[in-house]
């Protein structure tokens, strides 16, 4: 009986260490929306990395755009961001 529960337990702790796992799927991606706030797409993805930015105005028209990575191994999700919604996105290997 004790060689059950010992199996059960180790099943449990494997199973349990797999939910925290990488949040750089297609399914996350999939749920990240044109308009989201980067706050909210972190909700999902987790923190990501800044690639460029760019803050200028011309003839009264404000450009503030951001475009931010999240990446692990050969998975990237690339999202853009104006004026702090999401505004496009593309992914590499999922």
């Amino acid at each position: 009986m004790s060689h059950i529960k010992s199996l059960l337990l180790l099943s449990c702790l494997l199973l349990f260490a797999g939910c925290g796992g990488n949040p750089i799927t297609k399914d996350n991606y999939t749920e990240v929306k044109t308009g989201m706030t980067l706050d909210e797409v972190e909700s999902i993805l987790g923190p990501g990395t800044e690639q460029a930015s760019s803050d200028a105005s011309f003839g009264g028209i404000a450009i503030d755009m951001k475009n931010m990575v999240w990446q692990n191994e050969d998975k990237i999700i690339s999202i853009t961001f104006s004026h702090g919604k999401v505004k496009a996105k593309s992914q590499i290997g999922l």
